[in-house]
């Protein structure tokens, strides 16, 4: 049954299930009210493995079970009420997300009585790459490469948000940036005796970001598919990547 409709299950996993789990519930919405036997036997699945999957199921409310002539029968719920069940998720981690954002300063001095402070974190994807900015924007003060183009374009809000946190803080930055349209339009918004900005000579070019502090040391890749960023945290690297950027500095 699963080979006339191959793309179908997959809209299971958007319930946060499994590929497996998917599998397995498309074959009860196609077999109706069943055996727990005749379902395992439909979805391959040994008989004691389904049980498991049962109760994650009935978890997720998306199955019922009753007794039919003795014998333990599940029905997968009514279609029309998965759009439903998706709302009260999406209900459910809105309230989470609220909740750990009104407990996040707590949460961060927990986070900061632990011994070991990690030396590299990975960002991939937008919202992910995000977090690392705003970190950036926390800085006091902080050396760059960038392409203003480029996070126009994929990191539109933080053109112009890391700037205004650098005159808000009463921070300090030097920036050297690839000469672009943008490029020009970021210098004279944003030039000043804290905020140094430079346009390097036009055959100059980098194929990432790089923002540079006392101790860390950010690096931003972009392409089609999206954009990735690493924090290394090693205070002889940063150091290394701020003289390099004051030799440039100094020639430009």
């Amino acid at each position: 049954m699963l080979s006339d409709y191959n793309n179908l299950p997959d809209l299971f996993v958007r319930l946060g299930l499994t590929p497996k789990e998917s599998n397995a519930f498309f074959e009860l919405v196609c077999l109706g009210a069943c055996p727990v036997s005749r379902w395992a036997q439909h979805a391959n699945i040994k008989r004691s493995s389904m049980y498991v999957l049962l109760k994650r199921f009935e978890a997720q409310g998306l199955v019922t079970s009753f007794i039919h002539q003795g014998v333990l029968h599940i029905q997968a719920v009514p279609m029309t009420e998965l759009p439903a069940i998706l709302a009260d998720k999406q209900q459910l981690i809105e309230k989470t997300r609220e909740l750990f954002i009104k407990n996040l300063p707590e949460l961060q001095k927990l986070e900061k009585n632990r011994g070991l402070t990690p030396k590299i974190c990975f960002y991939e994807g937008k919202s992910r790459v995000e977090g690392m900015y705003e970190k950036v924007t926390k800085e006091k003060s902080f050396k760059s490469f960038f392409h203003p183009g480029r996070i126009k374009t994929f990191m539109q809000g933080y053109f112009h948000k890391i700037p205004l946190a650098i005159r808000a803080n009463g921070g300090s930055a030097k920036e050297l940036l690839i000469d672009c349209k943008e490029a020009e339009e970021y210098r004279s918004l944003y030039k000043s005796n804290r905020h140094e900005i430079e346009i390097l000579p036009v055959t100059v070019n980098f194929s990432s970001d790089t923002i540079i502090t006392d101790q860390k040391i950010f690096l931003v890749g972009y392409s089609e598919t999206g954009v990735v960023a690493t924090e290394i945290w090693n205070e002889e690297l940063a150091q290394t990547q701020s003289v390099i950027f004051d030799l440039i500095w100094s020639k430009i």
